[in-house]
């Protein structure tokens, strides 16, 4: 199997002053090069944490928080033929604003961002905002935690359907001069009731319980292709199924490490280990799935499973299960949709038509201003859908499922509907160059075409991995985990390699992660697997759900150290050969190591009884005798004590 990482370079990228904009303060500590480096140590996920990784904040974010503009870090092969590259961002040295102009599907409630203005800007220049048909607009500024930017708050939403004009005293990204122009979101029009159709049955699903965390019922997991996965987890978010799903944490052995059931109607997504504030943080969606798309909120979580951060998105959306990615400024990339009213007659619908806009945010988590945004409608037609229209329901002709930041200045979209992934210029929010799709910038090879993809991802400057779903639904062909070489000279796109999982076919989901070592990491959606391949492609850990109707959006490997602030757990039953077997778990630790139990006949008189080896999520402990009172505490590698469970006065007794 060929190794994905090339020979190439990158020129440090040159940051010239912009006029009227003063320098950072830590300019010199900010501007640092950007390396351009092999897949190995440049890609965003790992089973290494995320807090080792090369920093993907975006060029022009730093750029304009220091006071400077971005000329592009030009990155190249070393063996790629002379020949004028593809372009690869759309250069602006004034301000952007969003919602961008001439932007037609702008939230009601909207903010108004601008970044690369200097810190006071916007208390100092006044701004002139009015609506068509609301007229003149009051409204309070928030800045942005970096001071590169600020929001305007209008203190009463816009008319659906009106235009809003913007007048400032500084140039925007896209403007004629200092004005620009967007408009609100018309309502969507009507929709055909659907026929009445009942729900297709979900057979058993098999789980697993423990005593120690009554009432709650794990979707099993079997493990075929057992592993040490390097010491790292896997994390999933099993749903689906008859039983409660939630955000999960495995061993290479199946071992359940944290499990937190959530209630019928709520789901999880895109568990991943990602750093906060330094620190490396469990990061999760939360919230209710319909249609393929969801509306809540992402959690940001410490160490100890506990939430210090809640990221909801701007502008009145709800943010969707698609994505939670954290840039290391601390900000959050999210997705959302919604419903507008829209001309559809290019892809076979009415002019007051329904359709679903797909939204990009990178949201500020200090202040939740709205650091950018980005309108899937003003850029991609309907048209470019291989979705046919139905009148029953919002038209779903684009759907985000992945977007992934680039030291470039762009961010890259990927839309499972156009069977595409869009480069989108940060500061104007232009379209740069299509991959796939019906009007794909480039020649794509045999093997290199894919359909309803997921988890579209950059890695260097000629390297993308793409989870490719291909048309189950209609075709039935094998999902495929491809990592694939785009040529940007030539503006070809090439097959570097592809897995597929004994023909197993799966409609929707699933992700592809790039290793530090080479290796491949899969999360086959809908198929319910997850899968570890070497560099030859040979199967090094391999599991899926044992219910059908159970699977996980996406799939990870990490590194984790889970320290819970709960008390470990415990729970015992009478044994049948006399005396008591007591069971202790603590959901999430991954340092126990042993347990203690303490015994006695009341909490004055507990003595150590005896001390066994941690099995897994619950060690089952068998006593002779039947104490009173019993306490188990689980110990570290150096036998020090991690934690105390509270005491159970034993029935047995």
């Amino acid at each position: 199997m060929p190794v994905i990482s090339t020979s190439w370079e990158c020129r440090r990228p040159t940051l010239l002053p912009h006029p009227g904009l003063a320098p950072s303060p830590n300019f010199r500590s900010r501007n640092r090069p950007l390396d351009c480096l092999p897949v190995a140590d440049f890609g965003e996920r790992g089973i290494r944490n995320r807090a080792a990784l090369p920093s993907r904040r975006r060029l022009l974010a730093i750029a304009f928080g220091a006071g400077l503009v971005p000329i592009l870090c030009s990155c190249a092969s070393v063996n790629s033929a002379p020949a004028k590259p593809l372009a690869t961002s759309a250069a602006c040295t004034a301000a952007s604003a969003y919602p961008s102009p001439d932007t037609h599907t702008a939230s009601p409630t909207t903010q108004i961002s601008f970044r690369n203005i200097a810190s006071g800007t916007a208390e100092t220049d006044p701004l002139t905002v009015s609506g068509s048909a609301t007229g003149s607009h009051q409204g309070r500024w928030v800045a942005d935690s970096d001071n590169a930017g600020a929001s305007f708050y209008p203190g009463q939403p816009f008319r659906a359907g009106e235009t809003v004009t913007v007048s400032a005293r500084f140039p925007i990204c896209g403007a004629r001069g200092d004005s620009y122009h967007f408009s609100i979101a018309r309502p969507p029009g009507p929709l055909t009731k659907a026929p009445a159709s009942k729900a297709a049955p979900v057979g058993p699903q098999p789980t697993t319980t423990y005593l120690s965390m009554p009432k709650v019922q794990v979707p099993k997991l079997k493990v075929d292709v057992p592993s040490s996965l390097g010491g790292g987890y896997v994390f999933l978010e099993p749903k689906g199924g008859t039983k409660l799903g939630g955000p999960e944490i495995v061993n290479g052995e199946g071992q359940l490490v944290w499990f937190d059931p959530l209630p019928p109607e709520v789901s999880a997504s895109d568990l991943e280990v990602q750093t906060y504030q330094g620190q490396p943080s469990l990061t999760w969606w939360k919230g209710e799935i319909t249609g393929g798309t969801g509306a809540g909120e992402d959690l940001i979580m410490n160490s100890s499973y506990q939430v210090v951060a809640t990221v909801k998105a701007g502008n009145g959306y709800q943010a969707d299960l698609h994505v939670f990615k954290l840039s290391s400024d601390d900000t959050a990339w999210i997705t959302a949709y919604h419903a507008v009213g829209w001309n559809l007659k290019s892809a076979g619908g009415p002019k007051d038509g329904a359709a679903l806009d797909a939204i990009v945010q990178e949201v500020d988590i200090a202040t939740g201003n709205v650091l950018f945004e980005w309108h899937s409608l003003d850029h991609v037609a309907p048209n470019q859908s291989y979705i046919n229209y139905a009148a029953t329901a919002d038209y779903d002709y684009f759907h985000v499922n992945s977007i992934d930041p680039l030291p470039s200045g762009t961010v890259l979209v990927s839309s499972r509907n156009t069977n595409a992934a869009y480069d989108v210029a940060q500061a104007t929010g232009q379209v740069i160059w299509w991959l796939g799709g019906k009007k794909s910038s480039f020649t794509m090879e045999k093997g290199a075409n894919f359909a309803l993809q997921h988890d579209v991802e950059m890695h260097g400057p000629n390297t993308f991995s793409i989870f490719d779903d291909e048309d189950a639904t209609k075709a039935m062909i094998p999902a495929r985990a491809v990592v694939l070489h785009v040529n940007f000279r030539q503006r070809r796109v090439t097959l570097q390699r592809a897995l597929s999982h004994d023909g197993l076919v799966v409609n929707s989901q699933g992700n592809t992660e790039l290793l530090p070592g080479g290796d491949d990491f899969v999360g086959w959606g809908a198929g319910g697997a997850v899968s570890e391949y070497s560099r030859s492609g040979k199967l090094l850990f391999d599991a899926h759900y044992a219910a059908r109707s159970v699977n996980s959006y996406r799939a990870f490997l990490f590194h984790w150290t889970g320290t819970p602030a709960t008390a470990p757990s415990l729970a015992e039953q009478k044994a049948s050969s006399g005396g008591v077997t007591i069971y202790a778990s603590w959901n999430g630790s991954t340092e126990t190591r042993a347990w203690e139990v303490l015994g006695g006949s009341d909490l004055s008189d507990l003595q150590p009884l005896t001390t066994v080896k941690d099995d897994g999520f619950q060690t089952a402990i068998h006593l002779a005798s039947s104490p009173a009172v019993v306490k188990v505490v689980a110990e570290g590698a150096g036998g020090q004590a991690l934690g105390t469970s509270a005491a159970l006065t034993s029935s047995a007794a």
